[in-house]
């Protein structure tokens, strides 16, 4: 019995090495990037995170823009609900929430090195008119989780344009 489990986890480790899996590990800075500013046209959540991850990956969260300072520009930051459906009885039954951000990266010798360009995430849940009591929490829920991955898409964006640099 103990052969087939070894059997199994060596057959299992040799298929995730084969098909080229490996774990995200985390964001390496360049030097222009290791002192950075994040502004946001949000005061929202999104800016903390996102400085909490860059703190996590090495850099210094400068308090103003300056000479040697790299600076992520987060712009027309916002979530907006959409209606999804309607069913026969005239009645919303599906919504979806967008979240925005226009995303800019600039190093800290001034030369941009992402072009601005929009991050959305979207999300749909449904709407039950009978347990409407629940829906404000529901929403509430849903645009935290697309808070927290939209620090992660905008650390994604970082760490893509730190590799395309390194090349």
């Amino acid at each position: 019995m103990q052969r087939i489990v070894r059997f199994f986890a060596v057959f299992a480790a040799a298929l995730l090495a084969a098909c080229g899996f490996h774990l995200r590990g985390e964001v390496k800075l360049a030097p222009s990037l290791q002192r950075v500013v994040v502004t946001s046209s949000d005061t929202g959540p999104l800016r903390h995170s996102v400085e909490d991850a860059m703190r996590r990956a090495g850099a210094t969260i400068a308090p103003a823009p300056g000479e040697g300072v790299g600076e992520i520009r987060m712009t027309q930051v916002g979530v907006q609900t959409l209606v999804g459906s309607v069913g026969a009885n005239a009645r919303v039954n599906e919504f979806n929430m967008v979240y925005h951000v226009d995303l800019e990266i600039v190093d800290g010798t001034g030369k941009t090195v992402l072009e601005k360009q929009p991050i959305e995430q979207t999300r749909s849940y449904t709407f039950d008119q009978t347990q409407a009591a629940g829906a404000g929490a529901q929403q509430d829920v849903i645009r935290r989780e697309m808070e927290r991955d939209m620090a992660q898409a905008v650390m994604r964006k970082i760490d893509s344009v730190e590799r395309r640099l390194a090349k």
